[in-house]
């Protein structure tokens, strides 16, 4: 054992003993009627599969498996705290005008991602069923408010394709 020192705020100085590390010794054998051999295993099979044909998050519901339809007010609500509108305007007048003016919520939430040229959502709504062609209270469409060159070119893609999925 070794003996060191340490200092404290008050200058003083404190001993302390130190134990060596102690040395792993090979993997112990454990004989006997009460514990069988352990075969050899594959770890993966024991983790949860989601989804159709496993780890697929589309399938199993989680990102991008909601259609047109299935989209609520709470997504947009949500979507709107998420992005920080809330914190930054104040008020959900924004929001509600939106959905007031008749907008469907997808594409309420497709026009507040393109403002913030937030390309992972424009992506998975525009494949769920958005309007690339929506305009907002304000007279604008997704292209017109997207600045991002990834992104009006995504838009560009599902305004060309009409079915508002890009490509």
């Amino acid at each position: 054992m070794q003996r060191i020192a340490l200092t404290s705020r008050a200058s003083a100085a404190v001993a302390r003993t130190v134990r060596p590390a102690r040395q792993c010794s090979a993997a112990r054998h454990i004989s006997g009627a009460r514990f069988a051999p352990v075969a050899p295993r594959n770890v993966t099979a024991n983790f949860f599969k989601f989804g159709k044909n496993g780890f697929d998050s589309e399938s199993a519901g989680i990102v991008g498996s909601q259609g047109r339809d299935e989209y609520t007010y709470d997504d947009v609500e949500q979507y709107f705290n998420y992005m920080g509108f809330l914190a930054t305007e104040g008020t959900y007048d924004r929001m509600e005008a939106m959905l007031n003016s008749g907008l469907h919520p997808i594409d309420v939430i497709l026009l507040l991602a393109c403002s913030e040229n937030d390309t992972p959502k424009v992506q998975e709504i525009l494949k769920a069923g958005a309007d690339p062609t929506v305009k907002g209270v304000d007279g604008k469409q997704p292209l017109e408010l997207a600045s991002k060159p990834e992104l009006i070119n995504m838009i560009k893609a599902a305004l060309a394709s009409k079915s508002g999925v890009a490509v």
